[in-house]
């Protein structure tokens, strides 16, 4: 199975010069933990809760929470994502995708051709691509 069957074409994005805390937001409203960053329609990084933490990891529930979460809203996306991407063609191997996932410690691939967003694939996508191929040939 190619990536381009089972990538998601529905991409959550965030731009370089987003707030964190705009990303917090978007990632409880939509259940997610990372984004590609983009500029128009090429990847130029990606942002997680892994990249964020370190951020708001120090919170207590004190006074001094309403001015971490001030001074979280200040910082931008750019300053925070990672920027040496790996990505994956819509060509590429379902296979070829989990090694790529776990030699980088990843969970998610963007999809890209030309250096356009194309979709997205994560970990539970690969998954289930998996488990389907394996359910076919038992």
């Amino acid at each position: 199975m190619k990536v381009s069957e089972m990538m998601n074409t529905q991409v959550i994005t965030a731009t370089p010069n987003q707030r964190i805390c705009d990303i917090i937001e978007i990632f409880q409203e939509k259940d997610i933990t990372g984004v590609p960053v983009v500029e128009g329609k090429n990847v130029v990084g990606m942002i997680s809760k892994k990249d964020i933490l370190p951020l708001v990891a120090s919170f207590d529930v004190d006074y001094e929470t309403l001015e971490k979460l001030k001074k979280t809203c200040s910082y931008l996306v750019k300053d925070y994502m990672q920027k040496e991407v790996v990505s994956v063609p819509p060509v590429e191997p379902v296979e070829s995708c989990a090694m790529k996932m776990i030699n980088n410690n990843i969970n998610r691939l963007p999809v890209v051709e030309g250096g356009c967003l194309l979709g997205i694939v994560t970990r539970g996508d690969i998954l289930k691509a998996l488990a389907s191929c394996s359910c076919c040939e038992i």
